[in-house]
């Protein structure tokens, strides 16, 4: 035996102590576990509620130290004696890299078995494997250092027996077997797997391309063929990789090779990963259209994190792929050793990866897909098309058309308005002050005058479920009147379960003393105290509220229903769903706002996220239809709170809920409250905002609505800018919006509570209590010129320079009457508008507060300008 060999297990020891330490530091110093390789909390002990909690400790810790040293031994063992230490480094930190991807593989799929995940194993399985790509690609960071260590034990063995040693190494692997040895694999596993990663992940939609071989194989469509070039450079870099990483280690042994042809295929996914980056760098620059695409010059540094998540991608490729390097060569040896010929060998490799890989795609055309059911309006909701206010349903997309909102006419209805956060149940920071501002009828009146059509209505779960099983009607009642004082004013209403750092009970107790860098977490909104379970962790804040200990592990003890505290919350809307069964006015619910990332993003902000939604759904029709009169809402989903505050996340993948009247309502805050632009970056732009919005919309084939936006900062000239900004590219995307906030309160937590004034639309003197008037550039974004609602599908709407004027064009069906071809358009402002219009009948402008409604008959190919 040589001398390295018998370093093995002190290197293994050494490796295995430095990887765990490293990410353990790691998990401490990134109290986000955005960039470690797993978070703080799922490397420590807590009250067991089931394998869920215990899985970073019982499965991941484990299977990390085991992969580690059995990869370590396997080098050591298999090491030329000429292999120097900075080889045997480098073999090491990819070593590190494999053993955390199998690492947190296996921590996922313990953590969510027996989920209730609509697409189930299918879909836990994509959402895990994608994930431990990114988890290679974190280790990759930091997984040097324990290599280098390891790599210190390592000593060449000098001495006269090398040169004989060197002749007796087994010969090398030679590219034409390498790379039987690489492709093989991926001509079986690569239209199955890859189309799973690229196109099933929760991040999918950043990628905006479609490389799924569903299609027909020889198209000139670019999606597959440049999916081929990926899988291509997989198989040649794996192949290089493995080629030359047999001059130095011996892979006569099957577990020696099965950990080279392993490693190898993690740079051959990465290699793939690289592709893909390469080619949509035009598109994250600006230089090129195509969706996601900023403008040219948007400035944003989108490609950075769009670059890290493909690469990661690549990397969970060769996890995928990687394990059967070993039987795909074995194979092919029996197979050679019955074939006389070398010629006869170069075919047999050829014929066989053709044979795989047509099996491959015929089995990829037979695997089953989700698909949505066609939405339809019942009697009980074309009965509402006379209505003031009729039903709101779902147009799908059609072509290169988007899904859309429209009302049971047939006409596309964008739905602009404001939030409503007073009846909100807030936390009281400040004993003496109002946390909530009255709300009364003058200010839906307000809301109508500014030419909204819609208000998001904020209700807290504390309020309607105080005590567990026990509904408080009076505050049910209250919402009821609230929708309908709204509804007085022709405002439709949004029910938003709303929740800010998940609830009141999250606040730390007085007395609380926290370490250096945080503060006593204050208390918000949402979630009732006997729904909170944090297992007594730490209630200090860091660098986000909703990155408290407490607060990640409430939400994520939510995702898992433990207590049965989501079976609770799916029961409140049922009670919600069938009180406005009947109700056109609703015009649907928001089933929860920013939901928290939990300790264990994306697993719990994407795909246990996804399950929640999809139990909710499923209450809210059962409901619905068992209700008289009753017919299907929109329903409102969005992503994680990470949305809000990068600009972009995780979103549950696709097929979490087949219901056809979900709308993708994420909060657009993109340059104004992201987290980047505390360090002075821009990440994603205005205008890439709504364009990596809408990916994600037309991946879900849902309508595309903004649930929050707005605050661009204290400088007038500079919000206003940036107001006006949002709003072109909101017109581009031909959407609704709700802007944040109608009216604050100085004792809200949400407001400073030493300043003299609060709020955002409506401001307030926190002296006098009196309002403020809103800034002017403001109202001018706001109360824009828009259609309330236009028949058919809209192709087109801008506004001018300064908000005044209005451009808008459509297609409707050329045999309109009545309602279903009515086009009504808001116009602010005293002066009477001059129309000039085409496709558009009897046309007549009406005054009303604040405004003018300008309204006619549209048919056919139309087309409106207001001056």
């Amino acid at each position: 035996m040589s001398r390295p060999s018998r370093r093995a297990p002190f290197a293994a020891l050494v490796t295995v102590t430095a990887l765990l330490a490293v990410c353990l530091a790691a998990a401490a110093a990134d109290p986000t576990s955005l960039f470690a390789p797993l978070p703080w909390s799922a490397l420590t002990v807590t009250p067991a509620h089931g394998l869920w909690s215990v899985a970073g400790v019982a499965v991941f810790l484990p299977v990390l130290a085991v992969v580690t040293a059995w990869g370590t031994v396997v080098s050591y063992r298999g090491a030329d004696p000429a292999t120097g230490r900075a080889r045997m480094a480098r073999r090491l930190w990819a070593v590190t890299v494999l053993a955390a991807a199998l690492a947190r593989l296996a921590q996922l799929l313990a953590e969510t078995a027996g989920a209730a995940i609509h697409g189930g194993a299918r879909t836990l399985a994509a959402t895990a494997l994608w994930d431990c790509g990114l988890t290679a690609g974190r280790t990759a960071l930091i997984g040097w250092l324990p290599a280098l260590l390891g790599a210190l034990a390592y000593r060449r063995r000098r001495d006269a027996e090398e040169p004989r040693r060197r002749r007796h190494m087994p010969p090398h692997y030679g590219w034409r077997w390498s790379l039987t040895g690489t492709a093989l694999p991926l001509a079986l596993l690569g239209p199955l797997v890859g189309p799973m990663l690229w196109e099933g992940s929760p991040a999918a939609s950043f990628y905006g391309e479609q490389l799924s071989l569903r299609r027909l194989p020889f198209g000139l469509d670019l999606g597959p063929g440049r999916f081929a070039v990926e899988l291509a450079t997989a198989a040649v870099v794996g192949a290089v990789l493995l080629s030359r990483s047999s001059r130095r280690f011996d892979y006569t042994r099957p577990s020696h090779l099965l950990l080279g042809g392993w490693l190898a295929a993690l740079g051959g996914g990465a290699g793939a990963g690289v592709v893909q980056a390469l080619l949509a760098l035009p598109r994250d620059l600006g230089l090129s259209g195509g969706p996601g695409g900023g403008s040219l010059g948007s400035g944003d540094l989108f490609a950075v994190p769009d670059a890290a998540l493909r690469i990661s991608t690549g990397l969970s490729l060769g996890v995928a792929f990687g394990w059967a390097i070993v039987p795909a060569l074995l194979l092919i040896s029996r197979l050679l050793d019955v074939i006389s010929g070398q010629r006869r060998r170069f075919a047999t490799v050829v014929a066989s990866a053709t044979v795989l890989a047509l099996g491959s795609w015929l089995l990829a055309q037979a695997t089953p897909t989700t698909a949505s059911a066609a939405p339809s309006v019942n009697a009980a909701a074309r009965a509402t098309a006379d209505q003031d206010l009729p039903a709101l349903t779902v147009r799908p997309p059609s072509g290169a058309e988007p899904a859309a909102i429209t009302d049971v006419n047939g006409r596309q209805v964008l739905l602009r308005g404001v939030n409503v956060n007073q009846l909100v149940d807030y936390y009281a920071p400040t004993p003496g002050r109002q946390t909530v501002r009255p709300l009364a009828d003058g200010d839906f009146a307000a809301m109508a005058s500014l030419g909204f059509d819609v208000v998001r209505l904020d209700i807290s779960w504390s309020a309607l479920e105080p005590s567990r099983g026990h509904f408080d009607r009076t505050y049910l009642d209250r919402i009821r009147a609230t929708v309908a004082e709204a509804a007085k004013h022709g405002l439709y209403t949004d029910l938003d379960l709303h929740e800010d750092a998940w609830g009141k009970a999250i606040a730390a107790p007085a007395g609380t003393s926290c370490p250096s860098g945080t503060t006593p977490a204050l208390g918000y909104d949402g979630a009732p105290g006997w729904a909170t379970i944090t297992d007594g962790a730490s209630r200090c804040q860091g660098l986000s509220r909703d990155l408290t200990p407490a607060n990640a592990r409430a939400f994520t003890a939510f995702y898992h229903d433990t207590d049965g505290i989501q079976t609770e919350l799916t029961r409140a809307w049922a009670l919600l769903a069938h009180t406005f069964a009947a109700d056109p006015a609703v015009a649907g619910y928001g089933l929860l706002n920013e939901p928290g990332i939990g300790e264990d993003s994306p697993a719990t902000s994407s795909v246990l996220l996804g399950a929640y939604y999809h139990r909710a759904v499923q209450a809210i029709r059962d409901a619905e239809s068992a209700s008289t009169g009753g017919f299907p809402h929109l329903v409102f989903v969005e992503p994680s709170v990470l949305w809000s505050g990068l600009g972009f996340d995780a979103a549950p993948p696709r097929g979490f809920s087949t219901d056809p009247y979900l709308v993708f309502a994420p909060h657009l805050y993109s340059q104004s409250i992201t987290m980047d632009q505390s360090l002075g970056i821009t990440l994603v732009s205005v205008e890439r905002g709504f364009a990596l919005a809408q990916q994600q919309a037309k991946a879900y084939g849902m309508p595309l609505w903004a649930g929050e936006w707005g605050w661009f900062g204290s400088n007038v000239p500079q919000n206003g800018a940036m107001m006006r900004r949002f709003a072109a590219a909101e017109d581009r995307a031909l959407i609704g919006d709700a802007f944040w906030v109608w009216k604050q309160a100085c004792g809200s937590p949400e407001s400073d509570q030493h300043a003299s004034e609060a709020g955002n639309l409506v401001g307030v003197d926190c002296a006098t209590g009196k309002d403020l008037p809103p800034a002017g550039a403001v109202l001018s974004v706001l109360s824009r010129a828009y259609p309330h609602a236009a028949p058919g599908t809209l192709t087109r709407l801008a506004t001018g320079a300064d908000e005044t004027g209005l451009s808008l064009a459509g297609t409707a069906p050329t045999s309109g009457e009545g309602t279903a071809c009515t086009l009504s358009v808001w116009y602010p402002g005293k002066a009477k508008p001059t129309p000039t219009a085409h496709g558009i009948a009897r046309l007549t402008e009406h005054q009303v507060a604040g405004g003018w409604l300008v309204s006619g008959c549209a048919t056919g190919s139309y087309r409106l300008d207001l001056g």
